[in-house]
């Protein structure tokens, strides 16, 4: 998530923020509202509903009430004791007609005055009937007085029984009564109402249209009900159990399939339960036009407000992205300058400060610029100066041996002439002869081979000069002698062997020439069997050959000018990682290396 955050750009990544802004109040406030609101609805719709069932049950008391006043004038009716008293012989059949007459017309006055009365009769336990719409006892009557018989009461009450009677919902208002002998119940005495008549006194409460009205007993066994089809049946096992145990109530369950909001009310005069029931898609129809509503709002809402802050936004990228887009040509060399924006705030702050840093910057390159173009030239001028030093240096270099040799060369000459007058002189003259030939050559770099005959007709001339024998030997890979090295840079170090390591012992003369390769790297040892020196002596030595001093110092003076001299020259040429090392040990000898890049002669 956070990765893929930080992939949007500047304007996705406001947008978002915005939407999460807006979006996260506005769901939560309409969740907070649209919870309340259902919650207040529903409680309106309970307590709506819970005032029409104690309406409902307030008039169906009425109503069963007024059957019941209806029916006292037959209850305490001297002919109607009678009649229950009589038994078969008792009276002629003449007076027995007469109460029949006479109860018969009071049955008559009162379904006069009650026309929603379908029948009235009264059955005995000596089986005597009197019926208002039908004369003499039918099999059909005789199953009805048992069935009564066991459901009323003893004491009298009325007790309300429904009867399906030709498909027709039908309500039975029975009660037991008394002959004129004893207290004991002698008979039925019912009434019969077409439960029509109910459904037309709830008319006036208006519960929509799915909602409907019921009647069920404490078992949830439905007595009463719009469908005729659905009298008889149970609730579910939700309503059985809130019917037995509450008097009042509310839930919710299934029926026919749809979730259905119940509210029941317990009559306390006939004991029935009266439930008004409401499908929850009725029920919550009001939350859904809510819902609607305020989805629409919301979507207004936040359409606007994504409009306004998309504008905003624009408002805050458009300028950075000039500011990116102008930065890019910066990057590319062309300097360019944005139009400053006529409000006050930070990315107008943000531009001039960009536009002063563009002015700055630019005159800062310029400057670099020439700053450059003159380091450079001042530059070639000290790499020419120094090229110059350099040749000049070097030319002084090998000017300082030729003459000093040449002095030494000549002087000795000179001694054998006046002295012996003998032709040792020709072989001297020829090899000094050579050896200038070869020391005026216009060239930096010889082979080994040329340097190591430069070395042989050196030691000639020093044989007669120090009358002892010096034995050269060469240890060196024939296919060495054609690689380049610096010229003149053998002769001195065998003339300092000669001077400060030979020339003051008494041992014969010895000295070496050695090749080595080691990498990249040609080592031209020139090893003597002198008396070498102390570390400590060495160790100077070695330390001021490191540090390129020995030219201008007093220990140069003491080793003559020859080590200092092809040191120098080495590291002028390849660099100062190149030049001389020296060991030594004494009453041992002496071994100087020259350490040389390795390449042939070009």
């Amino acid at each position: 998530m956070k990765k893929w955050l930080l992939q949007l750009n500047l304007f996705q990544r406001l947008l978002l923020y915005f939407a999460i802004i807006m979006i996260l109040p506005l769901i939560i406030v309409s969740s907070i509202i649209y919870m309340q609101s259902s919650n207040l609805i529903e409680q309106q719709a309970e307590d709506f509903l819970k005032q029409i069932v104690t309406n409902v049950s307030f008039q169906s008391d009425r109503f069963i009430k007024k059957y019941e006043l209806a029916t006292l004038p037959l209850v305490s009716n001297t002919n109607v004791k009678y009649l229950l008293d009589l038994e078969n012989g008792d009276i002629d059949e003449h007076i027995r007609y007469q109460y029949y007459q006479n109860i018969w017309t009071m049955m008559d006055n009162i379904a006069l005055q009650s026309p929603e009365i379908d029948q009235i009769y009264i059955i005995g336990d000596n089986g005597k009937d009197i019926t208002l719409r039908n004369v003499g006892i039918t099999s059909e009557r005789k199953e009805k007085y048992r069935r009564l018989k066991s459901v009323t009461s003893e004491t009298g009450e009325i007790t309300i029984v429904p009867t399906n009677r030709n498909g027709e919902m039908y309500i039975t208002i029975a009660r037991k009564i008394r002959g004129m002998k004893s207290f004991e119940p002698k008979g039925i005495l019912a009434i019969e109402i077409n439960a029509s008549q109910l459904g037309e006194m709830w008319k006036e409460a208006n519960l929509g249209e799915e909602g409907f009205f019921m009647i069920a007993d404490e078992n949830g066994h439905v007595i009463y009900h719009p469908d005729n089809t659905v009298i008889g049946e149970q609730l579910n096992e939700v309503g059985r159990s809130q019917l037995s145990q509450l008097q009042q109530g509310s839930f919710f369950d299934d029926w026919n399939d749809k979730s259905t909001f119940f509210h029941f009310s317990t009559s306390t005069y006939t004991n029935w339960k009266l439930i008004a029931a409401v499908p929850e898609s009725q029920l919550y129809a009001p939350i859904s036009g809510v819902r609607i509503t305020a989805f629409l709002s919301a979507a207004f809402v936040l359409l606007v407000a994504f409009s306004i802050s998309i504008n905003f936004i624009k408002q805050i990228v458009h300028p950075i992205r000039k500011v990116e887009k102008t930065m890019k040509s910066v990057e590319e060399g062309k300097w360019k300058k944005l139009p400053t924006l006529a409000r006050h705030d930070e990315i107008s702050s943000l531009i001039n400060s960009y536009n002063a840093m563009v002015d700055r910057l630019s005159t800062l390159v310029d400057q670099v610029y020439k700053a450059e173009l003159n380091q450079k030239q001042m530059k070639i001028e000290l790499q020419e100066r120094e090229l110059e030093k350099q040749k000049v240096e070097i030319q002084a270099l090998q000017s300082q041996i030729n003459p000093h040799f040449l002095y030494n060369t000549l002087e000795t000459m000179g001694a054998y002439g006046m002295i012996n007058g003998i032709e040792e002189i020709s072989e001297m003259a020829d090899s000094l002869a050579t050896m200038f030939r070869y020391s005026v050559r216009n060239l930096e770099l010889v082979t080994i081979k040329d340097e190591i005959d430069h070395i042989k007709n050196y030691l000639v001339i020093h044989e007669h000069r120090i009358k002892k024998p010096i034995n050269l030997i060469l240890d060196i890979d024939p296919a060495l002698f054609q690689v380049s090295m610096v010229k003149l840079s053998l002769q001195p170090l065998v003339e300092n062997a000669i001077e400060h390591g030979i020339k003051r012992s008494m041992k014969d003369l010895t000295i070496t020439i050695r090749t080595k390769i080691n990498g990249s790297c040609l080592k031209v040892c020139v090893i003597d069997n002198g008396k070498g020196m102390s570390p400590e002596r060495l160790n100077e030595i070695n330390e001021h050959l490191k540090q390129n001093r020995m030219k201008d110092s007093e220990l140069g003076s003491h080793l003559g000018i020859g080590i200092a001299n092809v040191n120098r020259r080495i590291q002028l040429l390849f660099g100062d990682q190149y030049g001389l090392e020296m060991t030594s040990q004494q009453d041992i000898g002496t071994n100087v290396t020259i350490h040389l890049p390795y390449q042939t002669k070009r």
